[in-house]
């Protein structure tokens, strides 16, 4: 099933003693006195009470090791053998159920990003890339949206962003027709049409420029909605299966 996205945002313990029952040994004491347990005289370790000027040094634990990371936190993991998983900080990442016709080939040919991380879904599916090795990660996220018209979308969306900033506007996509698109600062999103469902595309230009971004969106718009196998080409995402040739005779 595909999801839509809708934006909007004592126990009372009682101790009775037993006539049998022994006094409880006297607490430890620091020169005949009796300390409270915050006395600065008296120094615990491992248990024990000692004089804070004689207490004895607590022998060092050893450091705790970090937990190990799930496949795909922090660094790319093809493990799974579905698809080449990424996530910067998300544990337990998952590969994405529906990857709506993005291509990580051309986004990468497009915008200029050298290497592909990987993909994975939190509410809506994330794929990361660098620009060149050892740089910081880039990404684009996309999902479906309600909204009867990629218009209709992106002015539902618009009243929910105008409540923050309300110099935010929705404008037609330049050579992208019927895409309608928000910018707010370095981030856009994209409202686009071509499937029975609004998709939603969101993106900084950090990761792709106003002036190549076009190409992608009409890439992911032409990607046929309903294909006969899953979108990617061994790992990696794209619009639509290769489609397989058939050995010469």
């Amino acid at each position: 099933m595909t999801h839509r996205l809708r934006l909007a945002p004592f126990a009372l313990v009682l101790l009775a003693a037993c006539p049998q029952a022994q006094a409880p040994a006297p607490t430890p004491t620091v020169d005949g006195a009796h300390p409270a347990p915050d006395d600065p005289r008296v120094v615990a370790v491992t248990g024990d009470l000692y004089a804070a000027q004689a207490a004895p040094t607590a022998p060092e634990q050893p450091a705790a090791e970090p937990p190990p990371k799930s496949p795909g936190t922090g660094r790319p993991d093809e493990t799974n053998g579905e698809c080449r998983l990424y996530a910067p900080e998300l544990p337990n990442p998952k590969c994405c159920e529906h990857t709506l016709g993005f291509d990580s080939k051309v986004a990468a040919a497009t915008c200029g990003l050298q290497v592909y991380l990987g993909e994975s879904f939190h509410n809506s599916c994330g794929f990361y890339f660098v620009p060149e090795p050892n740089s910081v990660a880039q990404w684009f996220r996309i999902a479906n949206i309600m909204g009867d018209t990629p218009q209709q979308a992106a002015e539902d969306n618009l009243k929910q962003m105008r409540h923050t900033d309300p110099t935010v506007t929705v404008e037609p996509v330049p050579d992208v027709p019927g895409a309608y698109w928000t910018k707010q600062k370095e981030y856009r999103w994209a409202f686009l049409p071509g499937w029975k469902t609004v998709r939603m595309f969101a993106w900084k230009t950090s990761s792709c420029s106003d002036d190549k971004i076009g190409g992608l969106l009409r890439h992911i718009i032409a990607a046929p909605e309903n294909v006969a196998g899953p979108r990617r080409d061994g790992l990696v995402p794209v619009a639509a299966p290769p489609v397989a040739v058939a050995p010469a005779k």
